[in-house]
């Protein structure tokens, strides 16, 4: 290898590394799913940012460094995991405006990773101490030992040569405290970025790390306490704890031909071990329904599957509320059932049309002994005339006098409106074809309730039930079930869908109640208060795709068709009020706070340092 080639791969390794990262987190979630991978994606990128120096070789601007290699990091992930982005263009008929929104999110978003990676680099950095005189070192332990032998002389007491008996704890765990520190520090400051990513500009918290694991469902159940942003910390904290322990077995084999005890190696994996075993706990300890202590609920999930691009064509309008009509009293004719659920927006007009009215008085409703949940907008006007349009899900049951409309919380910024749209002109010049009116938002956080049986429902509208801060502020004592209604064909066949479902699983999880979830396409299923999808009397014998409670195809497992799922959902009559119920992600801003009070010290004793 020519020396011009090997200085090109030194300085070239941390860069690959960082987006090597990038890549490994991308494959651990849908549609790739090799969740397996979040234990390790960590690794090349703290090797780097650990043990790379800045191009200037200026320690002072090793916080630059890091902000750099996360950056690239984040955005090498972000561009594979948000890749359906680029789908829009078939909605808005340019390329360039997929383009814009595949790069512009993702260029946002990676500045998360970016503030990790200068903290990372800086304050919670382990130093391995390369270059260090074994000698040098040993003289100075003999010294503290001698001086801690005398101070002991002084007081009458015998000397003790360390820790317990005969084994110097200082010597051997010394050097896993360090590790300790910078990989809980790591762990605490990621925890808080995503609490950050998921409110700040109203908030994108879309596939934190813990999401990666939304099939290790024994792994996940401590989400009730610290939330999915808490998870965070348990993978973090791992990944560092496990790029110390190469370096550190490698050095020790190569300095001392032995192994020391590596205390923060054992620490990471009873933290794991302990995670599991409160998962375990959490499934061995549900209690079995019975008509005492749970409610049993006949719901019915309708999914259309309506191409987005005829959802609001008045060509197939006709079609689309001749399909709901035909997919909902054929299944509720033949069958008893308390609750038929329609997606986000499924109807082409909004409440207050004629036209919906007598739809649903007339063709839907009469003589049913059902409830209905259906996504509709709906309008309201003040004094002025002035209009305000609502994304709403509505409950209605005998006929529309007897409803009630929730009006969605939380709005997707670009999709239900514009940010800043009047105070900047050339937002609207450039978006204002995409984003023709502004949404409002609802602002309610009262549940809706069920009449028969006596229920009450969490209404979650499309990507509500990726943010936990919502859900949580609708939980109350008594049955209830979570209801997402949302219209994912935005973004076709791509693994939008799979994201989207697998994010929402945490808030059953979080908040210990099931969920009901009708999409327009994508995926539409039950989930239960442990986040599986699975039936609970699914046999051995079953295949993947059959064990699963979701609308599909039944020969190929596609959930991308048009469809309807009966099932029986039990709801416990007094579930428990989840500790993260109460105090949401109380354990991620901890944790945070912790490092930012870190990272405020640090800063404050640089300068000092840098004016002395």
């Amino acid at each position: 290898m020519s020396p011009a080639l090997k200085h090109r791969l030194v300085a070239a390794w941390p860069w690959l590394a960082a987006a090597l990262s990038g890549v490994l987190l991308g494959l651990c979630f849908p549609r790739w799913d090799v969740g397996e991978l979040i234990w390790i994606w960590q690794v090349p990128l703290f090797a780097a940012l650990w043990f790379s120096e800045p191009r200037s070789g200026d320690p002072r601007r090793r916080w630059r460094h890091g902000l750099a290699l996360g950056y690239v990091a984040g955005l090498t992930f972000f561009l594979i995991n948000l890749s359906w982005l680029f789908e829009l263009r078939r909605v808005v008929g340019s390329v360039w405006a997929g383009i814009g929104a595949w790069v512009g999110l993702p260029a946002y978003l990676a500045l998360y990773f970016a503030i990790f990676g200068a903290f990372a680099a800086t304050v919670g950095r382990w130093k391995p101490g390369f270059g260090e005189d074994e000698e040098k070192k040993k003289t100075t332990q003999n010294r503290r030992q001698q001086k801690l032998e005398e101070a002991a002389k002084r007081r009458g007491l015998k000397p003790d040569r360390g820790g317990f008996g005969m084994f110097p704890v200082g010597d051997l765990f010394g050097p896993s405290m360090n590790v300790l520190r910078a990989a809980a520090l790591c762990g605490g400051a990621w925890c808080g970025l995503e609490w950050l990513r998921g409110i700040a500009f109203s908030g994108f918290g879309w596939n934190g790390l813990g999401v990666a694991l939304h099939e290790s469902l024994y792994l996940i159940q401590i989400a009730d306490i610290v939330g999915v942003t808490g998870l965070a910390f348990l993978i973090v904290f791992c990944n560092a704890v496990w790029t110390a322990t190469l370096v550190r077995i490698g050095r020790e084999m190569a300095v001392r031909q032995r192994i020391r005890p590596h205390l923060d190696f054992a620490l990471a994996m009873l933290l794991i071990i302990g995670v599991f075993l409160y998962g375990l706990t959490r499934f061995a300890t549900r209690p079995e329904p019975d008509e005492e202590n749970s409610v049993s609920l006949r719901a019915l999930l309708v999914q259309l599957n309506t191409p987005i691009d005829q959802k609001w064509d008045r060509e197939f309008a006709q079609k689309i509320i001749e399909d709901y009509r035909d997919l909902t009293r054929g299944y509720v004719e033949s069958s008893d059932f308390d609750l038929v659920i329609w997606p986000e927006t499924a109807l082409p007009g909004r409440w207050t049309f004629p036209w919906v009215q007598a739809y649903l008085n007339e063709i839907i409703l009469p003589g049913a002994d059902f409830s209905l949940i259906l996504g509709i907008e709906d309008e309201t006007f003040d004094g002025e005339g002035n209009e305000a349009i609502y994304n709403c899900l509505g409950v209605v049951r005998g006929s529309t006098r007897n409803s009630d409309l929730h009006r969605k919380i939380h709005r997707v910024p670009f999709g239900e409106y514009l940010p800043f749209r009047k105070q900047f002109p050339p937002i609207e010049w450039i978006a204002g074809g995409i984003v023709p009116m502004d949404f409002s938002a609802g602002e309610s956080f009262e549940p809706l309730t069920l009449e028969k049986p006596e229920v009450d429902i969490i209404p979650l509208i499309c990507f509500e039930d990726t943010l936990g801060r919502v859900a949580r502020r609708f939980v109350r004592p008594g049955p209830q079930l979570l209801v997402n209604i949302t219209n994912d064909g935005w973004f076709y066949e791509s693994n939008a869908a799979l994201q989207h479902m697998a994010n929402a699983k945490f808030r059953c999880i979080e908040l210990r109640r099931p969920m009901a979830r009708a999409a327009n396409t994508g995926v539409s299923g039950f989930i239960d208060e442990n986040g599986s999808l699975e039936y609970p009397d699914a046999g051995p014998g079953a295949s993947g795709h059959e064990r699963l409670r979701v609308v599909q195809d039944p020969l190929t497992g596609n959930t991308f068709t048009t469809g309807t799922l009966p099932a029986t959902v039990t709801l416990r009559k007094h579930p428990p009020i989840t500790f993260y119920a109460r105090f949401g992600d109380a354990f991620s801003v901890t944790l945070g706070l912790i490092a930012l009070a870190f990272s405020v010290v640090a800063f404050i004793r640089a300068r000092i340092k840098l004016s002395n």
